[in-house]
């Protein structure tokens, strides 16, 4: 199926004459173990601040109790709010379930299938790192029969291609990392959002707290899976387990952020990264998150830039200064 709205302007990996990469990160600190760091948001330490405020005695001693009556009960229903907000997905058939960090709860669910599990090549690397049963993991477009992992947008270049969503779409089951999404302009998201509708009762949705919204001190893993899925059905026991320990300090957090003050940040921040790219005359690439924007590098890859680099794809991950 051939979607209009996945057709960018230009290329979403422009080709560039690696002495140009080259000069325009002479003076810049090269990451050396190839990490998509975060930038924090003051609105999002300030969360944390009112978080912390409302831990009080009780709150430790029934946290098994009316803690997770509070989780199922008003926290559930405000992310899923928020995320049709974000989104305009209906998820009133969508069941949460909660685990220490998304990393740790994805990489239960990839150990726990017993098909092929393929990723996307130049995608998400944790989707595989933490994993026991490696050999059942492929980089492999061809997911036919396969559950495919993708980060949303791709943390490839940013986006959500063709080529991506027909990997979702031949798989017999998605698991999708809600990562950079809510980093990219209002129409893309629109855009995405409804491209991936039709896939969405057979996906698993990962919420990345830590990287769309900057939560990262404190971890919080979530997903959300249709209550038909039959992964929920078979792990339904283990999940309702794992959710007793869901962290309760930033699902607090997550609660008391102000979003519109994320989304000027960004604002901004896509902004510094446009003119960085500019002022180095590296192509700029509108369309995606600002966190990362890939090229395909024309000439040998100095030992420098070699970490950067993958699927002869060399990616920057931007770190705009704090505004």
């Amino acid at each position: 199926m051939l979607l209009p709205a996945l057709s960018f302007k230009q290329a979403v990996e422009p080709t560039v004459p690696i002495e140009r990469i080259k000069a325009a990160l002479i003076d810049e600190d090269i990451e050396h173990f190839r990490p998509l760091l975060p930038v924090g948001y003051q609105a999002t330490a300030a969360a944390y601040q009112s978080a912390i405020e409302r831990i009080q005695t009780t709150t430790l001693s029934t946290h098994y109790t009316e803690g997770i009556e509070f989780f199922q009960d008003e926290f559930v229903p405000f992310l899923k709010n928020s995320l049709v907000q974000l989104t305009g997905w209906d998820l009133q058939d969508y069941v949460a379930y909660a685990a220490g960090s998304d990393v740790d709860f994805m990489t239960h669910i990839i150990d726990a299938v017993e098909n092929r599990v393929c990723l996307f090549p130049g995608d998400w690397y944790g989707f595989l790192v933490g994993a026991s049963r490696q050999e059942n993991i492929q980089w492999n477009i061809n997911s036919q029969g396969a559950m495919a992992c993708l980060c949303i947008p791709s943390v490839r270049n940013g986006h959500l291609t063709q080529e991506m969503f027909e990997f979702l779409e031949r798989a017999d089951t998605c698991l999708l990392n809600i990562n950079l999404y809510p980093t990219l302009r209002e129409a893309e998201r629109h855009a995405i959002a409804t491209i991936l509708k039709p896939i969405l009762s057979k996906s698993i949705l990962s919420i990345s707290f830590s990287r769309g919204f900057g939560l990262t001190a404190s971890q919080l893993g979530i997903i959300l899976i249709h209550r038909d899925h039959p992964l929920r059905k078979r792990f339904d026991t283990q999940w309702r387990w794992f959710s007793y320990y869901f962290n309760a300090i930033a699902v607090q957090a997550y609660m008391a952020l102000d979003l519109a003050k994320l989304k000027r940040v960004d604002h901004e921040r896509r902004q510094w990264v446009h003119h960085w790219l500019r002022e180095r005359e590296l192509p700029l690439v509108e369309s995606g998150s600002y966190y990362i924007k890939s090229f395909r590098p024309q000439g040998a890859i100095p030992e420098r830039l070699a970490p950067l680099v993958r699927e002869n794809i060399l990616r920057l991950c931007f770190k705009p200064p704090q505004v």
